[in-house]
């Protein structure tokens, strides 16, 4: 190699160094404490071992609310916030919500190695986003950035770093007297890559589990929460009465809801066929010591009512529409001429149930909203609407956006940026 050779090569290592260090100095940095609720009850946390990653499953403006503000249904707040220390955007911004000296209510029910209520031992980090989708590499490398600096500060360890999903479990009810692993998902079993956030070390197995703390598989979870359920079955020795039944998704004796189900046992899309023909989905169950042995487990049901669809390339809700089958009437029972019925034509108009005056005639693709009244566009004043309503963040607000898209509250990225045009409605209790 010639000198010149040597020296421009010394020049690109030179521009690789600085371009890096851009890139880690660049990474931005909110105090967001201000925004805090005042009622949090601020108390310094007596140890930390751990470290637990989650996502909001929600868009940004909704999760710095949340999370700072705490959770409002009809207008009041029924948590404190301070649900997390920090917040990770998708464009690797960091919000720092609670200073991680203090204790946040974050980790909800949960234990790991024998300790239990593990917000009272860890600071909790929110990556923005949701289970099911990937997260960016911007959110990695300031994920990666904070966790080694905390890190070092609190000595913990590669492997105390802790997803949300490994660390929770379902607490004893009358269905189930005993802990069950498996209550979240977040920040997903399949989708959160450990290796990118820098992290080298993991529990191979589940320490709660092993103990006989939790019950539950030892191997972690690393697919559905179905499939833990599934792998307890597996490891039981069947009965004669089992042996018979020849279909896994079938309850029988030992067979119950929740070994077949999992996390998903009371979801709206599950369903329950009893042997006598009727069919339930899971929220319409009350009591489930009435499933008589025989009934079919469906999972992943497709009902016709308001369901969230989030893919990379589609944030939006999915509302019931009139088709040949289903008619005003079938899907808005009694108010299906209410002015608190509103039918969004495919060519994009809206009009009030209570305005037809021939249902008959409404076009096949026209969506219902079904118990809703109209809000006036808000005025944001930037773009997490720090100034709004929270009615306007609520998960329950659908937004109808010029391309007849909906979205709900949570799901609205920039609130200052909202088409003129856009249709704003909040559900009625």
């Amino acid at each position: 190699m010639t000198f010149g050779q040597k020296r421009n090569a010394a020049g690109f290592a030179l521009i690789a160094v600085l371009v890096f260090s851009l890139n880690v100095f660049a990474i931005k940095t909110i105090d967001y404490q201000r925004r805090l609720n005042p009622n949090f009850p601020k108390r310094v946390r007596s140890e930390t071992r751990f470290i637990i990653v989650h996502s909001t499953e929600s868009r940004l403006p909704s999760a710095l609310r949340t999370l700072s503000r705490g959770k409002v249904r009809r207008g009041h707040y029924l948590t404190r916030g301070g649900h997390a220390h920090y917040l990770v955007a998708r464009n690797g911004t960091i919000y720092k919500l609670v200073d991680p000296r203090f204790w946040a209510n974050h980790a909800g029910v949960s234990m790991w190695n024998g300790f239990d209520n593990l917000s009272d031992y860890s600071i909790g980090i929110e990556l923005e986003g949701y289970h099911n989708i990937p997260f960016s590499e911007a959110q990695y490398s300031s994920l990666a950035r904070l966790l080694d600096e905390l890190q070092k500060k609190y000595e913990i360890e590669d492997r105390n770093v802790l997803e949300h999903y490994r660390v929770a479990y379902a607490a004893p009810n009358r269905y189930h007297r005993s802990r069950q692993r498996g209550r979240k998902l977040d920040p997903g079993i399949d989708n959160f890559e450990r290796a990118r956030a820098g992290l080298s070390d993991e529990y191979p197995r589940d320490p709660d589990v092993i103990a006989g703390r939790i019950d539950g598989s030892p191997e972690l979870m690393r697919t559905g929460g179905h499939v833990l359920a599934a792998a307890e079955a597996e490891e039981e020795e069947d009965s004669p009465e089992q042996a018979a039944e020849d279909d896994s998704m079938q309850i029988g004796r030992k067979r119950t809801a929740w070994k077949i189900a999992g996390i998903r046992y009371n979801a709206p899309t599950t369903v329950y066929r009893f042997p006598d023909g009727r069919s339930y989905s899971g929220e319409q169950i009350k009591d489930w010591s009435d499933i008589p042995p025989g009934t079919r487990v469906e999972l992943g049901a497709t009902i016709p009512e308001e369901k969230k669809v989030i893919s990379v390339a589609r944030v939006e809700v999915v509302v019931p529409q009139i088709t040949a089958s289903d008619s005003p009437w079938t899907i808005a029972n009694a108010l299906y001429n209410s002015s608190l019925t509103f039918y969004v034509l495919p060519n994009g108009t809206v009009q009030p149930g209570n305005t037809l005056k021939k249902m008959g005639s409404l076009p096949t693709g026209t969506k219902v909203l079904v118990a809703y009244r109209e809000l006036p566009k808000p005025d944001a004043r930037n773009p997490v609407g720090e100034n709004l309503q929270d009615v306007y963040l609520d998960p329950r607000t659908l937004y109808l956006f010029p391309d007849r898209t909906l979205r709900s509250g949570d799901q609205i990225e920039n609130f200052a940026q909202l088409p003129t045009s856009i249709r704003v409605f909040a559900k009625v209790e």
